[in-house]
Parts: structure tokens; C-alpha cells; sequence
């Protein structure tokens, strides 16, 4: 470029877009700074002065503001704290105050959302701003959700989960719940095992379409509020792969009018069958071995020395178990003896679930006059039991099943 003096300066004008770099217009202000002429650093970079004129102002009062700037020490902080906490005893100050000013105006008593609403809305003359919700209800001990829950519009109509409620409407599948608890032989089943029994008739819903309405009509089975547990001294699992594998044996204990009598149980771990169940007026070590011994002749074909090799039985450290007769007899059949740990009863869980099973739907609903009627209840049950008892882990399919599709046709028969 040729100015008017005849000179020709290197124009570098801005970059694409009419962008510069920072660093570009620091060197500018500084070419200014220095004292050369406003046009000619103007022409030499390719902006106008106005333009450069403002880069330059910008650069001054930022220096200056920088300059007017003190470093923050440790004393500048935490009297900044202690600033900010002073702030919130006052205002803590004036919401308890104005707390007492609502109990002696309207008396003793829980706050109403209205009133704790109100209060949020209030400006608080040390700060000039308002105080807010949740500093009121935490002064105040009250739940914000419960303000909320007041304060919120009245739905017409009750919220639902949204998308196709299926090809059966509500009130129809309820009626169909109803019915599947009326006919079941048990009682205190879930809503899994509803849903199961629902698919098994052909009712094909969802698990939580069918925990949605038995929770809301109050159809649900009694959950029992379970204790404080330590750590678990069992480490892996007790359910083996094969039926005959492991048994689980323990003992409870209910009322007839000839007294208390004690019954004793025997299950199988796999499939959770019950393969023994015997009544006693004694809990003596001999009859705790009648429940073995039941499912020694059915499952094993006979009752001879080391016929039963590889099964093993889980039982607790009760007197009946731990007895010289019962471990004596236990190694005569070749089963192997596998107590559980010491005050960690889920060691002996499948024996246990079924006990409780065996009290909701037996020892629990129904009263016996003898002994010999409670057997004959209790052999009854079993065979209810295992045949239309459904277990989650196996597909909800019940124990006979299980020991049906594990075994074949030839031992089944005999």
C-alpha cells in the first residue's frame, strides 16, 4: 500500500473471518503504548482505529482493575467465613423468632404447609432476600415433602403407569387374582407364584401389573420384618445341581389336644421336595431319624448298609442330630453328616423355608385332636406340597417336577 507521504507499509491485516489472536492485539496496544502513530499501526494491521482505540481502553482497565486487586490471605478468608456464618445465625435467629410469634398467635400444634409456605416466601432483613423452603423447613422440622405433597394441584383422576394397560383390563385380572387365591391349597403366596399360576391357567399379564393391584387392594402376602444380621459365616451356596445330593433335616413343634408334639422334616435341597415328615409325642434322636429314613426307602429303593452313599444331610447342633444314635446311624446308610455353623441358621434354609411353609398353610390354620391325626395331615400335605408347590429358582415349576425331569423314566417307576 502506497500512503500519502509516498512510504509503502506491510499491510497484515486481520485473519479469516476478521479474527485476531490475543497475542496480535496485545502487540497492537503495545505499539500504541510505545508511541507510534494511531494510523499508521492502523494501516500496518489492517483495523481501524476505532478499533485499536478499543483494544487499548479494554488493556488499560483491566490493568488497572488487576493492579486495584489484593491477594486474598488467610485472614481475609476466614474472616469471610465467619462473615457467612454470622449471616445464618441471623437469619436462623429471625426464623425462630417468628416461629414463637406463630405458636403464641394460633397456640401449640404441628405447622401447616400454608403457613410454612408463606414464611419461604418472607424477605429477611439482614440479607434483603427471600428466606426459601428448605431453610424454613429445616428451622421449623418440618418435611418439605410433605409441604409439597399439600401444596400440589388435586389430580381428577389417580396417576397410572403410562402405556397399554394389555388385553385384559384391571377390574377383570383382579377378579382373576381373587380366584387364583381362593383356589390355591396355600396360603401367604406372593405375587410372583400368583403371576406364575396366572400364566398356567392363561392369563398372560406382567410381574409388576400383578403386584401393582394386589398391593393396592391389600391382597399381598404378610412380610414379617426380619432382624439385624451379622456377617455370614456360609461362603458359596447349599442348593446343589442334582436331587439326592444333600438333604436338610430340622424339627418344630405344634399343639394337639393329647399336648405339645413335636414334627420333623426332611427336604431335599435341589428341588426342594419334601422327602420325609414325621409326628412325635417325644423329640427323642430316634424319631428324628424317621424322616431320613422315609426318604432312604423311597428315594433309594431299600434300607441297607451304605445305600445312600453320597448323599449328605445339613442339620443344626440340636441334641436329636449331634446324638451318637443319629450320626451312628447316618454313617450305617453311607450318608455323609454336614452340621451347619453355629448360630447361622440359613446354613440349614431349605429345611427352615419349609417349616415355614408347613406352619402358614398347616400347623397354623388347623387343630388336631391326636397325634396319629397330624400325621396323617402331615403326610397328606406333603404330597399337596410336592406336587403343586411352585419354586422361583426353578422356573416356578414344583419339586415333583424337578426330581421328574432330572430322573429317568425306569427310577421314577420304581
Amino acid at each position: 500500500m502506497t500512503t500519502n507521504t509516498g512510504t509503502v507499509v506491510d499491510v497484515v491485516g486481520p485473519g479469516r473471518g476478521g479474527r485476531m489472536s490475543r497475542q496480535r492485539k496485545r502487540d497492537a496496544v503495545l505499539r500504541l503504548l510505545r508511541g507510534e502513530d494511531l494510523e499508521s499501526v492502523s494501516r500496518s494491521l489492517g483495523v481501524t482505529a476505532a478499533t485499536l482505540s478499543g483494544w487499548r481502553d479494554a488493556f488499560l482497565t483491566a490493568g488497572e482493575a488487576s493492579l486495584a486487586t489484593r491477594p486474598l490471605d488467610a485472614d481475609t478468608l476466614e474472616s469471610g467465613r465467619l462473615k457467612a456464618k454470622l449471616g445464618e445465625m441471623l437469619i436462623e435467629r429471625e426464623l425462630l423468632e417468628a416461629k414463637i410469634a406463630v405458636l403464641e398467635a394460633r397456640g401449640p400444634g404441628p405447622f401447616g404447609p400454608q403457613e410454612v409456605a408463606a414464611m419461604s416466601r418472607a424477605v429477611s432483613p439482614a440479607r434483603g432476600k427471600a428466606y426459601g423452603l428448605a431453610r424454613v423447613c429445616r428451622i421449623w422440622r418440618m418435611s418439605r415433602a410433605t409441604v409439597h405433597r399439600h401444596l400440589a394441584p388435586a389430580q381428577s383422576e389417580p396417576s397410572r403407569r403410562p402405556g397399554p394397560v394389555g388385553p385384559m383390563p384391571d377390574a377383570a385380572l383382579l377378579t382373576q387374582i381373587r380366584a387364583t387365591l381362593a383356589g390355591s391349597p396355600f396360603h401367604g403366596e406372593g405375587h410372583r407364584k400368583i403371576w406364575a399360576r396366572l400364566r398356567h391357567k392363561g392369563v398372560r399379564t406382567s410381574k409388576r401389573r400383578v403386584l401393582r393391584l394386589m398391593r393396592t387392594h391389600d391382597l399381598l402376602a404378610p412380610a414379617r420384618v426380619g432382624a439385624p444380621r451379622g456377617p455370614r459365616n456360609h461362603d458359596g451356596t447349599i442348593i446343589p445341581e442334582r436331587v439326592d445330593t444333600m438333604w436338610g433335616t430340622d424339627l418344630t413343634t405344634t399343639w394337639t389336644v393329647e399336648g405339645q408334639v413335636a414334627v420333623f422334616v426332611a427336604i431335599d435341597h435341589c428341588s426342594a421336595e419334601c422327602v420325609g415328615i414325621h409326628a412325635a409325642r417325644r423329640a427323642t434322636r430316634f424319631e428324628a431319624l424317621e424322616p431320613v429314613r422315609q426318604g432312604v426307602r423311597q428315594r433309594f429303593g431299600g434300607f441297607a448298609a451304605a445305600i445312600a452313599s453320597g448323599l449328605s444331610v445339613r442339620h443344626d447342633h440340636g441334641s436329636q442330630y449331634m446324638s451318637d444314635d443319629f450320626q451312628a446311624e447316618l454313617a450305617f446308610l453311607g450318608i455323609a453328616s454336614s452340621p451347619a455353623f453355629v448360630r447361622a441358621p440359613e446354613g440349614n434354609g431349605c429345611a427352615e423355608r419349609f417349616i415355614r411353609t408347613l406352619k402358614e398353610n398347616l400347623l397354623w390354620v388347623e387343630h388336631f385332636d391326636t397325634v396319629e391325626d397330624l400325621r396323617r395331615a402331615l403326610l397328606a400335605f406333603r404330597e399337596v406340597y410336592n406336587e403343586t408347590w411352585l419354586i422361583e429358582r426353578h422356573g416356578f415349576r414344583p419339586p415333583a417336577a424337578i426330581r421328574a425331569a432330572q430322573l429317568p423314566p425306569a427310577v421314577l417307576a420304581a
